[in-house]
């Protein structure tokens, strides 16, 4: 019985661990918890290179690593002249995007 009563202890707490380093590598909640966040106008899209350009500040473009996911929610729901959110991991590369926010 005493062995079983450790094996079980032993068992919750591996089990605990391993969801606090799941939860930590993505913010804990299970979704991507963004280092930065940027608004823009969206100027293209290179789906070869995985790179889309926004201008930031007016005159201003920059462009961006896309990861893939991301870049297939620019392609089925942004267009060029559109405002969009950016939320950006801690490489600078564009993790989500959502359309249309912002004045």
């Amino acid at each position: 019985m005493k062995k079983a009563v450790i094996a079980l202890c032993i068992l919750t707490l591996s089990a605990w661990g391993g969801l606090a380093v799941a939860g930590h590598k993505t913010g804990g909640s299970g979704t991507f918890k963004p280092v930065k966040i940027v608004q823009g106008t969206l100027k293209g899209v290179d789906l070869l290179n995985e790179t889309i350009t926004v201008e930031i500040v007016e005159g201003q473009k920059v462009t961006l690593k896309v990861d893939v996911d991301a870049l297939d929610q620019v392609r089925r729901i942004g267009k060029v002249g559109e405002r969009i959110e950016l939320r950006l991991d801690a490489g600078d590369i564009v993790q989500t995007v959502a359309v249309g926010t912002g004045p």
